[in-house]
């Protein structure tokens, strides 16, 4: 190996890393909105509002925006468990795609 392929090899590694910590938060984020997203929003509708404890006009104009806030930051959260099964899936496929371009290179230097 010589110090090309090798300073090559360290930057594919990088790279992936990065790659994969941005898969990581997207998974998430994908989760969040998607299925928590629905599920809150769900709820929202079913609610029944009683003569106590309901925000009123304004938690019936802002409920949407903290609804989406909430679902972000419920499938970002580290113990997501339908978030690290999406992350699971994707990660062994995007290491799969490093691991076949970087052979690709290899054979083309």
């Amino acid at each position: 190996m010589t110090v090309d392929t090798a300073s090559t090899s360290l930057n594919t590694a990088s790279n992936v890393d990065r790659d994969l910590a941005a898969l990581r938060k997207t998974s998430g984020q994908i989760v969040g909105s998607v299925f928590y997203g629905t599920l809150l929003k769900t709820m929202r509708q079913s609610v029944i509002k009683g003569e106590y404890g309901h925000g009123g006009r304004g938690e019936e104009v802002f409920a949407n925006q903290l609804d989406a806030i909430l679902a972000e930051r419920m499938g970002t959260a580290g113990n997501s468990g339908l978030a690290n099964v999406l992350y699971d899936r994707l990660e062994r496929q995007q290491i799969g795609m490093s691991r076949a371009s970087a052979l690709a290179q290899e054979g083309s230097a």
